[in-house]
């Protein structure tokens, strides 16, 4: 459960900083995330299903070129899944769009479109092969528990505040 955990927490921290810049260089002030803190759960949980699909296709298949295109482009629908998924479940609970893309040319609705797909894919391609096993490495599971517990303190009080204000609504 730590490790879960852990791995979410980090990856959605790194999502909301990659976000903050592309945003900061857009001259652009908004976010995709629903709660107060710095963190963004749709990256946290693409990534950690992502990360689940390479473990294990990375046993059971051979080390060739030709694979990581099968990641690059399992990597992508996974991302974009979560993200079709996640836009949805916060359209229904909360009643607001966090992200739009019907002024994309190739888009799915709303929550989807196919060059953010495909900057998914790649970010999530890099980050498994070249990011993640050093930040496995030297913080996911060098993460003492008692900071686990804080997080997922932190992150319930987020939650609860958010409840408690679509309540007043």
């Amino acid at each position: 459960m730590f490790y879960i955990t852990n791995t979410i927490f980090l990856y959605s921290l790194l999502g909301f900083i990659l976000e903050s810049v592309v945003y900061k260089y857009y001259q652009c002030n908004k976010h995709s995330s629903i709660f107060y803190g710095p963190y963004t759960l749709v990256y946290g949980f693409g990534m950690y299903f992502c990360l689940l699909c390479y473990n294990y296709l990375d046993s059971i298949l051979p080390n060739h070129f030709l694979i990581y295109i099968l990641y690059f482009l399992l990597f992508m629908i996974i991302t974009t899944l979560t993200e079709f998924i996640a836009g949805h479940m916060i359209h229904y609970f909360l009643g607001i769009d966090k992200w739009d893309y019907t002024n994309h040319k190739i888009h799915f609705g709303k929550y989807i479109c196919l060059d953010y797909s495909i900057y998914w894919g790649l970010i999530s391609l890099f980050t498994i092969l070249v990011l993640h096993p050093f930040l496995n490495q030297n913080i996911i599971t060098q993460i003492p528990n008692y900071t686990t517990y804080i997080i997922l303190f932190i992150f319930i009080v987020d939650l609860s505040i958010i409840i408690k204000n679509k309540i007043k609504e």
